[in-house]
């Protein structure tokens, strides 16, 4: 027998049912069920079972049983605010209006990434007084700044080839940081100075 690979689960069902349609529904069935899987696993890394999930939220376990078996269109907002709740995990959602002009998307992302960057100084405060998880936070703030700004830099000059212009220096004094910056290990002083 020669030697198969598949580059999908999609694939490969499809050529165990000998039916080239059943790639499509695997397909869809992998689509309507991102949710779902993301909820199961979840569970499972807490190591909760679905009884004692069920016993926590005063279901019966069949209950959590179909929600993991379902698909996402089948699932309730409710239903699913309970299991995440039971699992100490909260929910966050994203609503993204592509009909809206392009600047507007971009401002919608810079204004997320600055939410969740928030959320990273109120856990900071939390733990007021533990040094080492305060400055994982600071070295992974100043990661994320250095990473966003040092893509920025690639993005703006690609935009500018894309629109004509010969100038791919960025607006203002601004500079991105390298890669071989030495200030950006240590903390700062590389980003500092780039954001003067």
């Amino acid at each position: 027998m020669e030697d198969l690979r598949f580059t999908s689960v999609s694939d490969a069902a499809a050529f165990l049912a000998g039916d080239k349609n059943v790639k499509q529904q695997v397909d869809e069935e992998i689509c309507f069920s991102q949710l779902v899987n993301h909820l199961l696993q979840l569970r499972i890394e807490k190591g909760i079972s679905q009884k004692e999930l069920a016993n926590r939220i005063g279901c019966d376990p069949s209950k959590i049983s179909r929600l993991e078996a379902g698909n996402d269109l089948q699932l309730k907002m409710g239903d699913v605010m309970q299991y995440l709740s039971v699992l100490n995990v909260t929910m966050n959602m994203v609503f993204e209006d592509t009909s809206l002009p392009v600047a507007e998307q971009i401002k919608q992302h810079v204004f997320l990434i600055h939410e969740k960057l928030e959320q990273l100084v109120k856990l900071a405060k939390q733990v007021d007084g533990d040094e080492i998880i305060i400055n994982k936070i600071h070295v992974f703030c100043s990661e994320v700044l250095f990473n966003f700004l040092s893509r920025f830099g690639d993005s703006y000059k690609k935009l500018c080839v894309v629109s004509g212009s010969g100038n791919t220096a960025l607006p203002g004094s601004m500079q991105i940081p390298s890669d071989s910056d030495s200030g950006y290990r240590g903390g700062c002083k590389g980003l500092d100075a780039a954001l003067l």
